[in-house]
C-alpha cells in the first residue's frame, strides 16, 4: 500500500510539474531574505563595535588626561586633624574669588570708580575691602603653616606676617588721625609674636588659624582706618599699602608663576599619550597606517604653512642650525639617560612626566629666582643707604640694576643646567628614567639659554622653538619613511609615531589656550597664569598628602594652600589695575617656565615615545 500511495504521488507531481517549480521561488526568496537580514545584522554590529571603540575611547582619553592628574595630584583628607578641612575649604572658596576677580576684572574697573595714587594706579574703590580679606588669609595661612615646620620656617613667617602688619599699619600720628592707632597695630604685632612663642613646639589646632586671621586682618584694617584721616589731606593710602603688599608677597609667588607656564605643555603631553596609548589598544587591521598616513599629510601641510609665514631674521639661518644642534643635545642626552636606565631594567612612563616635572619644576623655578633676590636686595640697600648721605651721593649710586642682574642671570642657568644633569645620570642609575629624563631635558634648555657666554651679545644664537619644532618632526618623517622603505613599519610603530607627529603639530599652538583667554580677560599677562595656578592646584599638590618629622602634613597642606592663593590673589591685584609692573610682572616667568620647563617636557616626551617606537614597544 505505502508503495503504491508513493508511486501515485510521484505521478502526480509528473502529471502536474507546475506544482514543484511553484514552491522553488518560494524557497529561493526566503533564503535571500534570510541572507539579507544577516547581512544587515552584521553591518549593525560592525557599526555598533565602531561606535563602541569611539566611545571607549573618548572616555579614556578624557578621563586619562583630566580625570586622573586631579584624583592623583589633589590635596586629599589623609587623616587630617580637626579644623583642617575647614580651612582648605575656605581657601578653595578664597582662590575662586580670586580667580573671579582676575576674570572679571575689566567689567569691575567698568563700573567702579577708580582710585588714582601718586603712582599713577587706577584701583577700583570698591575692591579695597576683598583684596584685604584675601591677602590676610593667604598671609594667615603662611604664617599658620610656618608655625610648625622647622625653626628656619617659623622665623621667616613670623617675618613676613609683621612684615605686612606693619606696611598697613604703622604710620606716623599726624597721618593717622588717632595716636591709639599705630599703638594698636603694635599690640596686635606682640600679641602675634607671643602666640608663635607659645606654639612653638605644639600640634596644630584649628583655633590658630582662626587667631592668627584676626590678627593680621584687623592690623590691615587698621591701616584702612587710618587713611580716613590721610584723605583729608588728599593722600589715599590704600592704593599703596596693596601696591607695596602685592610687590612684596608677589616674590613668594614667582616660583609657582613659572611652574604655571609648564601646565599647557603638560596638558598637551597627557592627551597626546593617552590617545597614542588607546589608538594602539583599540585600532585594529589597516586603520594605524591610515592614520599615520593622515597624521603625516597634516603635519607636513602645517610645516609648509609654517615655512611659508616664518620670519627670515627670527627664524633665519642661525636659528635654524642652533635649533639643530638642540635637537641633537635632547636626542644624545636622551639616548644616554635611557641606556643607563635600562641596566636596571627601567623605561620612563610617559603618562608619569608631567608628575616628574611636578615634583623638580617648583625647586628649579625657586632656584633660579633665589639666584637674583640677593643682588637686588644688595644694591637696593646700598642706593637706600647712599640716599642718606649729604651731597648728593644718591645721584651717583641711582642706576639701572638691570644689567648688574643680568650678568648673574646667564651663570646662574648654566650653574641649575648643570646640577640637573649630574642628577639626572644619577637617578638613572637609580632606575628612575622618567625623572632622569626630565632633568636632562629641563637641564640641556637652561645650558642653551645661557649661549652667549659661549658665542657673546654680538653672535646671534636665538632659539626659535617653531625651528626646533620643525626639524624635530623632520627627523620623526625621515625615520618613518626609512621604515617604511626596509619593511619594518608596524601598526604599533605607525601609532606611536602618528602621536608624536601629533605632539609636535599641538605645540605649534601651545597659545590655544593664552590667546583666546587673554582676548577674553582684557589683560593677556593674566590668561597663562590664570589657567596654570589653577591647573597645578588641583593637579600638583599631592606632596602635602605626605608627612614627615620636620614638615608634617598639616604644615604641608597649609603651605600648598597659601601659595596658589597669595598667587592668584597677586594676580588679581594686578588685573584690576592693569599694571604687572606696579607688583611683578607673572607673565615672563610664566613665558620663562613654558620656554625652560615646558620646552623640556615635550623634549623628554618626544624623546621617549620616539624610543619606544623605534623598539617597537607600546606606549605608556
Amino acid at each position: 500500500m505505502q508503495s503504491d500511495f508513493n508511486a501515485s504521488a510521484g505521478s502526480e507531481e509528473l502529471a502536474n510539474p507546475s506544482a514543484a517549480t511553484a514552491s522553488e521561488p518560494t524557497a529561493n526568496q526566503s533564503v535571500r531574505e534570510q541572507s539579507g537580514r544577516d547581512q544587515s545584522g552584521l553591518d549593525q554590529s560592525k557599526l555598533s563595535q565602531t561606535w563602541s571603540r569611539v566611545a571607549r575611547f573618548l572616555t579614556a582619553l578624557y578621563r586619562q588626561t583630566l580625570v586622573d592628574p586631579i584624583e592623583q595630584g589633589r590635596l586629599r583628607d589623609v587623616v587630617w586633624p580637626f579644623g583642617l578641612r575647614s580651612i582648605v575649604l575656605a581657601g578653595y572658596v578664597v582662590f575662586a574669588a580670586a580667580g573671579l576677580l582676575v576674570i572679571l576684572s575689566g567689567q569691575i574697573r567698568g563700573r567702579s570708580s577708580l582710585i588714582v595714587s601718586g603712582t599713577g594706579l587706577g584701583l577700583p574703590e570698591q575692591m579695597v575691602w576683598p583684596l584685604v580679606v584675601l591677602l590676610s588669609f593667604g598671609v594667615a595661612s603662611a604664617m599658620s603653616a610656618a608655625l610648625h615646620g622647622p625653626w628656619w620656617l617659623k622665623v621667616t613667617g613670623l617675618l613676613f606676617a609683621l612684615m605686612v602688619m606693619g606696611i598697613w599699619s604703622l604710620r606716623s600720628g599726624s597721618l593717622s588721625g588717632w595716636v591709639g592707632w599705630p599703638i594698636l597695630a603694635g599690640g596686635l604685632m606682640v600679641v602675634l609674636v607671643v602666640l608663635v612663642i607659645v606654639r612653638w613646639r605644639r600640634k596644630f589646632v584649628w583655633w590658630e588659624f582662626a587667631v592668627i586671621w584676626g590678627l593680621i586682618g584687623l592690623a590691615m584694617a587698621v591701616g584702612v582706618a587710618e587713611t580716613r584721616e590721610a584723605k583729608v589731606f588728599g593722600t589715599d593710602f590704600n592704593p599703596l599699602n596693596l601696591q607695596q603688599t602685592a610687590a612684596f608677597l608677589g616674590y613668594l609667588a614667582l616660583p609657582a608663576a613659572t611652574l604655571a607656564g609648564a601646565s599647557v605643555a603638560e596638558v598637551t603631553v597627557r592627551a597626546t599619550v593617552s590617545a597614542t596609548e588607546n589608538a594602539q589598544r583599540l585600532a585594529s587591521r589597516a586603520w594605524p597606517f591610515v592614520i599615520l598616513a593622515v597624521v603625516v599629510g597634516i603635519r607636513l601641510a602645517q610645516g609648509a604653512w609654517q615655512i611659508a609665514q616664518r620670519d627670515p631674521v627670527v627664524a633665519g639661518l642661525p636659528a635654524l642650525l642652533w635649533a639643530g644642534a638642540l635637537v641633537a643635545a635632547f636626542a644624545v642626552v636622551g639616548l644616554v639617560l635611557l641606556r643607563l636606565s635600562r641596566r636596571r631594567e627601567a623605561v620612563p612612563v610617559i603618562t608619569e612626566l608631567g608628575d616628574e616635572l611636578g615634583r623638580i619644576g617648583f625647586a628649579v623655578a625657586a632656584a633660579l629666582i633665589a639666584v637674583t633676590i640677593p643682588v637686588q636686595i644688595f644694591l637696593s640697600v646700598a642706593q637706600v643707604l647712599a640716599s642718606l648721605q649729604p651731597g648728593g651721593a644718591a645721584a651717583r649710586l641711582s642706576f639701572d640694576i638691570t644689567p648688574v642682574v643680568t650678568l648673574v642671570v646667564d651663570p646662574s642657568r648654566v650653574l641649575v643646567g648643570v646640577v640637573l644633569l649630574i642628577f639626572a645620570v644619577r637617578a638613572a642609575r637609580r632606575g628612575q628614567a622618567g625623572r632622569a629624563l626630565v632633568m636632562g631635558c629641563v637641564g640641556v634648555m637652561l645650558v642653551a639659554l645661557a649661549r652667549q657666554l659661549l658665542f657673546g651679545y654680538r653672535t646671534p644664537a636665538p632659539i626659535n622653538r617653531d625651528a626646533l619644532n620643525l626639524l624635530a618632526s623632520g627627523v620623526v618623517i625621515v625615520t618613518i619613511a626609512i621604515l617604511l622603505a626596509r619593511r619594518r613599519m608596524t601598526a604599533q610603530r605607525a601609532l606611536a609615531f602618528a602621536g608624536l607627529l601629533i605632539l609636535s603639530a599641538l605645540f605649534s599652538y601651545r597659545d590655544f589656550i593664552s590667546d583666546p583667554l587673554g582676548a577674553v580677560l582684557g589683560f593677556s599677562g593674566a590668561a597663562l597664569v590664570l589657567f596654570g595656578l589653577s591647573w597645578d592646584l588641583f593637579t600638583g599638590s599631592s606632596w602635602a598628602n605626605g608627612h614627615s618629622r620636620r614638615f608634617p602634613r598639616p604644615t604641608r597642606v597649609l603651605l600648598v594652600l597659601t601659595n596658589y592663593v597669595l598667587s592668584m590673589t597677586v594676580l588679581a591685584y594686578a588685573a584690576l589695575v592693569r599694571d604687572g609692573s606696579t607688583t611683578i610682572y607673572f607673565d615672563p616667568f610664566a613665558q620663562l617656565g613654558d620656554l625652560i620647563l615646558g620646552t623640556g617636557l615635550i623634549a623628554a616626551a618626544a624623546v621617549a615615545i620616539f624610543d619606544s617606537a623605534w623598539r617597537n614597544r607600546p606606549v605608556r
